[in-house]
């Protein structure tokens, strides 16, 4: 037998070995990975409960400046789903796979060549303001690659290592900083607040065409009617509804006491604890900060009591730049 015949039935038998020990070896692989996060539970629960938050914490966003999420639906809850595309990485989707009692949540990456993984975040509060996360990490090989699942766990639990660490970051930035959405979030106490107003239920697409037409109107009166306006201009929200896309509004001039002025609405609002961002820009972009908002009050177990106040501090015509007009925003709010 010639020395290449010799080589080539060993290279076979060689194939064959590593074929036959692929087959019996397990494509599924697994790891455990244990932090402590600086944050109560249900702030890192909302953190993983809502796929959209992904973008600043997971580790492919992060290493990857191309990395961009899509969600057209619903973020939240179990069925939830993103897309995602990313030079480095490719393309997939993020799911909820499920999201259970507020204390465990399952997140599955699918990618499109088929290595999906899963991750299992299972949250157990040391101390009301400290959180043990425990990370069960799953991957799946395919043919042949499985013999180096050592490899491949190494990998998964350096990417569920770098998760971990960046979620740790997110969540401290948005509980102990009270930074959401990059907005810095006050708690404070307003005092006792009067207003003119016009008011009326208002298609969304019309709420900036409202306030202008009604607002000067109300300077008018303030004007005919000798009353002194004490503040800035502010619309007042009673409710926005996105199904029908309208809102009960307001058009609103501060006054020092309750006035009765004719084609006007007196309002009233009682001295209460309330929270304010500071917005610059654009009036008909301020639903990010809304947004933080509303992420803010559902980790401190807070609900906002009508009307929310956005305070328009700039004056349009004095500052034509709508990049620095600045927006007083203010949630009222009691315990849920």
């Amino acid at each position: 037998m010639t020395r290449s015949k010799k080589l080539m039935i060993g290279g076979i038998v060689v194939l064959l070995l590593l074929g036959t020990l692929s087959a019996v070896l397990n494509k599924k692989y697994d790891i455990q990975y244990v932090a402590t996060l600086n944050a109560p539970v249900n702030v890192v629960y909302n953190a993983l409960n809502d796929l959209k938050h992904q973008s600043r914490w997971n580790s492919k966003a992060r290493l990857d400046t191309s990395f961009q999420l899509l969600c057209a639906g619903s973020s939240t809850q179990t069925g939830a789903s993103c897309d995602y595309s990313s030079k480095i990485y490719g393309n997939g989707i993020l799911r909820i796979l499920s999201a259970n009692n507020k204390d465990s949540i399952v997140i599955a990456d699918e990618i499109v060549d088929g290595k999906d993984k899963t991750f299992g975040y299972h949250l157990a509060g040391k101390d009301s303001l400290t959180t043990t996360v425990t990370v069960r990490a799953t991957g799946h090989a395919g043919f042949i690659s499985n013999l180096w699942n050592y490899i491949h766990k190494w990998k998964l639990k350096k990417q569920t290592q770098h998760n971990v660490e960046n979620l740790h970051a997110f969540v401290t930035e948005r509980y102990k900083d009270k930074i959401y959405n990059g907005f810095k979030i006050s708690e404070i106490a307003l005092n006792q607040r009067f207003f003119i107003t016009s008011r009326s239920e208002v298609a969304i697409e019309n709420i900036q065409q409202y306030y202008s037409q009604n607002i000067s109107g109300l300077y008018q009166k303030a004007l005919d009617n000798k009353i002194v306006v004490t503040g800035m201009p502010c619309a007042l929200f009673y409710k926005w509804d996105e199904n029908t896309k309208k809102s009960d509004m307001a058009a609103a001039l501060p006054t020092l006491a309750e006035m009765d002025v004719p084609g006007s609405e007196a309002v009233n609002i009682m001295p209460k604890l309330a929270l304010k961002i500071e917005y610059k820009g654009e009036h008909s972009k301020t639903g990010i900060a809304h947004m933080a908002m509303d992420e803010y009050m559902l980790d401190h177990r807070l609900r906002n009591d009508i009307p929310v106040i956005e305070e328009y501090m700039t004056d349009p015509a004095k500052e034509p730049d709508p990049s620095l007009w600045v927006t007083n925003i203010y949630y009222y709010i009691s315990p849920r």
